[in-house]
């Protein structure tokens, strides 16, 4: 079986159900969740309508485990989410990656976010922690925290289809705060979009010869109508009347804070050209005994309660830790109670009639992101060569890219080389092909082989993997990673090339080629000023530049070529300067750790 097209099923049709550590563990579940109850219960005791509270809190997360889906509008007081929508505002002026579909910030790298108790607050309020490890059936700690403004576009990209997030062989739930950029009403455009009660089934995985369980992140995604249906015909079946629904949160009042199981409810962001611009604070939260990625923040301020999700356990349970914090919990379950509409009926919120068929046909169109890139690019005739190859590379990166998942979660540790090339600013990329392109020049600009592109991005990918382990470190990391050792920053670099070779031999389609390049390219110019590269090593850097350059702007190649070595020679000792000032205060480099 194919798992690009692996289909949802119940837990008794999967093919190896023992490779999923969900369902490995039902007991010590449940008495995780008994534990979790007794604790909110126990608080709740001593209030004049503490029955009445325990019960909201068990109803609270009832509806979770059986929508797949929790939202409440205006959590916080007013004041309180001013200040952490002030304090996000300004960092993602300054630091966000200026995307071109989107503003990204790795909001774990911000200092000035994650001191802010208010910031804090926004994703790790303790009733959404509480009910999160609930839901999980054991202690959490978040592995990564991000934030994205999202301008009104029409467009279907890879992050924004219809899908599920993360590896199928274990859980993840996400913690999305959502409202209109720069305001503090709820969001009025590009909402969450889910299809509810989806995560009461999983994710088939495929099985080779030897019984090893995988999957791929192909299987993750809906983009064609065929596949639309399927997902709708999974879900439908959950209900009596066998209609599919779709809850779409968008013109709430007051900012909307939503738990959902990311790695099991069909999802996307609905993005459209009407409506307001979105921005959004996203924490993903796993179970501490599911894999080894997390935050690891050092010198946290804060609460205990913090600590633990950010930095990782020191000391006290995550039992004692929660209960720390009871009396928040007690007055956000009471605000429940005295406020209608807090929790967000999302019944109210489904798309029907004209809505839901607008829905339905954009979703079944497929990707638009060709389109949106090509109608981009041609309008930039102002705009220099290099800002051009930078832009389009932009697109590039958000093409699709079929990864592989592991049963044993091995591809956890890529996961931050991917989203850092992906999300790299352009002023980033476009060092990083400068780079590249005076190697390319040094070597006089080899040229790719033109009779399988395929086989020769795979030859050079897997010459830097097998490098990789081998080499040095330089002593710098780029700025794109953010405040890290370089250790952490070269294992994480080293999987994904491994991961990317294994995922290049599968492309079967121009733009799965051109994803993969790009990420190639990058991937192998971060590998270069990472790493003292063995000369092998060096030289597939360029020809990996060279392939992606041969495939969008074979221009650049004829540019290179026709470099007299009086060029060669200048482009050299620019580079060589550069190289030698990189560990500098001042320059993009800062010094490993």
């Amino acid at each position: 079986m194919s798992t690009r097209y692996a289909p949802l099923v119940s837990a008794a049709e999967l093919a190896r159900p023992q490779a999923y550590r969900q369902l490995r563990r039902p007991e010590v579940a449940e008495d995780f969740r008994r534990a979790v109850e007794a604790l909110v219960g126990q608080a709740c005791r001593g209030e004049a309508d503490g029955v009445r509270l325990a019960e909201a809190f068990v109803a609270m997360s009832r509806d979770l485990a059986g929508e797949g889906a929790l939202s409440f509008a205006g959590l916080l007081s007013a004041s309180r989410f001013a200040a952490a929508r002030t304090a996000y505002d300004a960092e993602m002026s300054t630091s966000g990656s200026r995307g071109t579909l989107h503003n990204y910030l790795n909001a774990s790298h911000s200092r000035r976010l994650l001191d802010d108790p208010h910031f804090r607050e926004t994703f790790a309020h303790p009733l959404l922690v509480a009910l999160v490890a609930h839901a999980l059936g054991g202690p959490v700690k978040i592995v990564d925290l991000r934030a994205k403004d999202t301008q009104p576009l029409d467009v279907v990209a890879r992050d924004n289809t219809l899908h599920i997030d993360n590896n199928p062989f274990m859980d993840e739930f996400k913690v999305i705060v959502t409202w209109t950029l720069g305001t503090d009403r709820g969001p009025a455009g590009q909402g969450l979009t889910y299809l509810p009660r989806t995560n009461r089934l999983f994710r088939q995985c495929s099985v080779d010869a030897d019984g090893a369980a995988s999957s791929d992140e192909d299987s993750c995604i809906f983009p064609s109508r065929a596949r639309v249906d399927e997902a709708l015909a999974a879900q439908a079946r959950f209900f009596d009347d066998r209609q599919p629904r779709v809850v779409h949160l968008e013109n709430l009042t007051a900012p909307c804070h939503t738990i959902f199981a990311a790695s099991r409810v069909v999802h996307h962001r609905y993005r459209t050209s009407t409506g307001a611009p979105r921005s959004a604070i996203m924490a993903s939260f796993h179970r501490v005994d599911d894999g080894t990625d997390q935050l690891g923040v050092p010198d946290l301020t804060g609460s205990e309660l913090d600590r633990f999700l950010l930095a990782g356990p020191a000391g006290s349970s995550f039992l004692e830790v929660l209960r720390g914090e009871v009396t928040r919990i007690v007055a956000a379950l009471r605000l429940s109670l005295t406020r209608p509409g807090l929790v967000v009926d999302t019944d109210r919120r489904l798309l029907t009639g004209e809505a839901l068929r607008t829905w339905y046909a954009r979703q079944s169109a497929g990707v638009t992101l060709n389109r949106l890139r090509e109608a981009d690019l041609a309008g930039d005739g102002a705009v220099s060569a290099d800002e051009r190859l930078v832009r389009r590379m932009r697109y590039d990166l958000q093409g699709p890219l079929n990864m592989p998942l592991y049963a044993d979660m091995s591809e956890e540790i890529r996961k931050r080389a991917r989203i850092v090339i992906r999300e790299m600013a352009p002023e980033q990329i476009h060092d990083c092909l400068t780079r590249l392109r005076a190697d390319c020049v040094r070597q006089g600009a080899p040229a790719p082989e033109d009779d399988d592109a395929v086989t020769e991005l795979c030859r050079c990918l897997g010459v830097l993997e097998a490098a990789m382990p081998q080499a040095a470190p330089s002593g710098r990391v780029h700025p794109a990673w953010g405040p890290t050792d370089g250790r952490r920053v070269a294992d994480s670099l080293h999987r994904f090339v491994l991961d990317l070779e294994r995922t290049a031999r599968r492309v079967d389609d121009p733009d799965s080629l051109v994803t993969a390049a790009a990420f190639g390219a990058l991937g192998a110019a971060l590998a270069a000023d990472l790493l003292v590269l063995d000369d092998g090593a060096r030289q597939v850097t360029a020809r990996l530049y060279a392939r992606y350059a041969a495939l969008v702007a074979p221009e650049f190649l004829r540019d290179a070529d026709t470099a007299g070595p009086a060029d060669r020679n200048a482009d050299a000792a620019r580079s060589a300067d550069r190289d030698t000032d990189a560990a500098g205060p001042t320059d993009r480099d800062t010094d490993a750790t």
